[in-house]
């Protein structure tokens, strides 16, 4: 591994140098994905530090998602977190995915036409009696599981998908080139939850696992809801990228900056 001095004069803390060295090392390469780090001791030994600070260091890391640490078995350098942007545009995994040139493959999980909840009703404002059409997959990425999505689409428009193959195909190409509804604009959160026993199995981690799940609604030009999804990400391969921009507009009549500001209600989800 690299082989870097704590600078003991410097104010910077020794635990964050140290920790600064090893993401050096991980990035660099020089400590390879799932390759163990050095023990407790030899990371004393190596920077002249406690074992306090070498304590504080890795837990740093393993905080950020950087490394994994098992008892009794050590520290082991964990794969790098994916950037998504699905939270700031209106694309489809599929979309993302292939722009990467990573695979994706779909395990359809349950796909059928089904009454559904209140909630769902009232989020895609169905009429009473209205059924929908309903999607679940495993979505894995270069053959990992990564994110369990359930789909929702107003029946009385999105029938046609149930004779569909949605295992290799886009939903949001599906719809535009298939059933030419084309989504313009919707709205999306994202939550911190942990992973309950269904979706832990479905996802290969263990229950109470870090998810991150995202809520999705869309709508089409007329303003009408779409499609409404709730999909859970592996906390410790996932990460989403938003790019944010402060507007101003300068108020009339004076020379002050006003922060153009549009409230978006979520109330829904």
């Amino acid at each position: 591994m690299v082989r870097m001095r704590i600078d003991k004069s410097s104010r910077v803390p020794y635990y964050e140098q140290l920790r600064e060295i090893l993401e050096d090392a991980m990035g660099s390469g020089t400590l390879a994905v799932g390759e163990q780090l050095p023990s407790e001791a030899q990371l004393c030994d190596t920077y002249d530090v406690s074992r306090t600070v070498v304590r504080q260091a890795l837990a740093e890391l393993t905080n950020e998602g950087l490394i994994h640490r098992y008892k009794g078995r050590g520290s082991f350098v964990a794969p790098p977190k994916v950037d998504e942007h699905l939270a700031q545009s209106l694309i489809g995994l599929a979309e993302e995915v292939s722009a990467r040139g990573q695979r994706l493959d779909n395990e359809v999980r349950l796909f059928e036409s089904q009454v559904p909840s209140a909630h769902i009703s009232q989020v895609l404002k169905l009429e009473s009696g209205e059924v929908v059409v309903r999607l679940d997959r495993v979505r894995s990425i270069n053959g990992e599981p990564w994110v369990f999505t359930s789909t929702f689409l107003p029946g009385h428009r999105c029938a046609p998908l149930l004779e569909l193959d949605m295992r290799h195909r886009s939903l949001y190409s599906t719809l535009e080139h298939d059933l030419g509804i084309t989504l313009v604009h919707g709205r999306r959160t994202i939550e911190a939850a942990l992973a309950g026993v269904e979706h832990a199995t479905l996802l290969g981690i263990a229950p109470g696992d870090p998810v991150l799940l995202l809520k999705s609604l869309s709508f089409d030009a007329g303003d009408r809801p779409v499609e409404y999804f709730l999909a859970w990400h592996r906390g410790d391969r996932s990460r989403f990228d938003v790019h944010l921009r402060r507007e101003r507009e300068r108020a009339e009549g004076s020379g002050t900056m006003a922060i153009s500001d549009a409230p978006t209600d979520l109330s829904v989800f």
